[in-house]
């Protein structure tokens, strides 16, 4: 993609969005009441990746 700002060529995953904005082909959403934490750790996010097989990146929502 072309950003506007400086017309330089980058990729959507290399860019830093404003929270809680992204772009995504898919969604994995999950909610726990009962989890004391929001995030995902490193080791939580890693297994996510291992069962999708594919890297993944956090992005909190709240509504």
């Amino acid at each position: 993609m072309t950003v506007p700002c400086c017309e330089a060529i980058v990729s959507l995953d290399a860019l830093h969005y404003d929270w809680p904005v992204g772009f995504a082909r898919f969604e994995v959403s999950a909610m726990n009441p009962t989890r004391a934490k929001y995030e995902l750790d490193t080791q939580e996010l890693a297994e996510v990746c291992a069962v999708l097989g594919h890297p993944v990146a956090q992005i909190l929502a709240h509504y």
